[in-house]
């Protein structure tokens, strides 16, 4: 086996992968943004911790609670827009202008502040005990802050850093849950460009092993744009660099200019999809393939100027190009599924295999470390 030619098929598919898993991860973040589903993860979450169960996301009320911390003029502050609202409110609406992100002090001081009697100007640890132990139909909450009030030994600042850290706790699951809803559509957003483009993996890896000059020219991109991010990062890293002696402080003008440097690379790759020789996209003749039978599988003499007028395939070759195909354009989804700067690393990891090559062994046969 030829190991460069496969280390070079190797290359090739990966920085496909990349490229693909960079347009990918855009339209990801254009579909969450235009779903809002950050803020719609958060929003119920802040549901079910205020003495929610979830049945809030469609229809019912809300608590007593609820209302109080979202109209809060703390989290009124981190909205688009600083309205009343309430599960009156239209969903579209709501979720547009919830915060992608709160705090867990600015929630805990929130929720300190609505459990305050109205006519109390200083809030004491008595009256927020008080306060907490006389919550109705809530108890939900009422059993989640109890034993914060416990621990809190008479502190009201130890009770809040008790309610922060419970909701950044709750965020944490639900930045799980929103990542894991991510991972799901990168995969089918993957799966769907592969189809529409016809990125198909199985069929990448035969062509360019077949088709040394779509190879070289492949590796050889993939390789400048490897390159072109590594010395972005060595620009980043010399700017950020502290000096030998005394130096100025930064302003935020340079704090600024690097990450511009560092997105050169990725921003030149993109680019480059353009320019390759990547044998993608659908064309009559690919899809005559799939249900008629390859030119080379007839004489030379019988052979039609198309592979649209071959003979059909018979009934279980057909089955199996076809499942080869859909194989080949799932696996691309899974590839892409795993993100950008994993391919990314992995495509920068091979090509300094490529350019410094294997060690040879010792003289006494052992392999060099």
């Amino acid at each position: 086996m030829n190991f460069g030619a496969a280390l070079d098929v190797a290359i090739g598919l990966i920085f496909v992968y990349l490229l693909v898993s960079l347009f990918v991860t855009a339209m990801n973040e254009y579909i969450s943004s235009f779903l809002n589903k950050r803020s719609e993860f958060l929003l119920q979450r802040v549901q079910s911790l205020l003495g929610g169960d979830g049945s809030e996301a469609k229809s019912g009320e809300w608590s007593p609670q609820m209302c109080a911390v979202w109209n809060h003029p703390l989290i009124n502050a981190l909205k688009s827009h600083s309205l009343t609202e309430d599960h009156g409110t239209k969903r579209g609406a709501l979720l547009k202008n919830a915060p992608s992100y709160i705090p867990g002090k600015t929630f805990a001081a929130a929720l300190t502040e609505t459990l305050k009697p109205s006519e109390t100007t200083h809030l004491s640890f008595a009256q927020l005990k008080t306060a907490v132990a006389g919550i109705e139909n809530n108890e939900p909450l009422k059993a989640a802050l109890l034993p914060m009030l416990d621990d809190a030994e008479g502190k009201l600042d130890v009770f809040q850093q008790n309610v922060a850290t419970w909701f950044d706790r709750a965020m944490d699951r639900t930045s799980g849950s929103y990542k894991r809803w991510v991972h799901r559509l990168t995969f089918w957003a993957g799966f769907a460009v592969a189809v529409a483009f016809n990125v198909n993996s199985l069929q990448l890896i035969d062509n360019l092993w077949r088709d040394p000059v779509a190879r070289a020219g492949l590796v050889a991109q993939a390789s400048q744009s490897a390159q072109g991010a590594s010395e972005a990062r060595d620009v980043e890293a010399n700017l950020t660099m502290p000096a030998p002696g005394p130096a100025p402080a930064a302003t935020e003008g340079d704090e600024a200019a690097a990450p511009e440097c560092a997105c050169d690379g990725g921003q030149s790759a993109a680019d480059l999809a353009q320019d390759l020789p990547l044998p993608i996209g659908w064309s009559q003749e690919g899809l005559c393939a799939l249900v008629h039978e390859p030119l080379l599988s007839l004489p030379p003499s019988k052979r039609p100027p198309s592979v649209c007028k071959t003979p059909y395939r018979s009934g279980w070759s057909a089955t199996v190009k076809i499942f080869l195909t859909l194989l080949g354009l799932a696996i691309t989804g899974l590839a892409v599924s795993l993100g950008s700067p994993f391919w990314f690393g992995i495509l920068q990891s091979v090509t300094n295999i490529r350019a410094t090559g294997i060690k040879p062994d010792r003289a006494d046969g052992t392999a060099q470390k």
